[in-house]
């Protein structure tokens, strides 16, 4: 299957064409594979998240900022310029949030949105685990 039937994310022409990414997050997992988290007085559970950009450019991208759209996020922006480990960078939240993803390619900046359950669903893509499962849906609930 391609890209375009599998990825739930709209990507925008120019990100599309000029970074050829796609949008990526898996939840770090316990020796079960359980989704880690901590959960809060208000029974939220606050999971840590793996987010990355794949992209056969990758050399050519300088770096990839991350941007937390949520007022409530402590840390909202992180950057990677690991382009061996697809400009993994981590976070935390408990809902499902839109991230902007920037990359910058010779001195030029591609902005893509994507909301982060789509990020996971792409990351976790033929899951079976009801643990995962759940989790993408307690993400998408919040």
């Amino acid at each position: 299957m391609s890209q375009a039937q599998t990825d739930p994310i709209p990507y925008t022409k120019a990100f599309r064409e000029k970074v050829q990414g796609r949008l990526t997050a898996r939840f770090r997992v316990d020796a079960a594979g359980a989704p880690e988290f901590e959960e809060d007085p208000d029974g939220l559970r606050h999971y840590t998240i793996d987010v990355y950009l794949e992209s056969p450019l990758a050399d050519d991208i300088d770096g990839v900022e991350y941007l937390l759209i949520d007022n409530t996020s402590v840390d909202p922006r992180g950057y990677s310029a690991d382009a061996d480990n697809n400009f993994h960078e981590v976070i935390e939240t408990y809902g499902d949030i839109p991230v902007e993803v920037t990359a910058d390619i010779d001195s030029r900046e591609y902005k893509q949105r994507a909301w982060l359950s789509n990020m996971l669903e792409n990351g976790h893509s033929g899951e079976t685990n009801p643990a995962i499962l759940d989790a993408i849906r307690r993400i998408k609930a919040n």
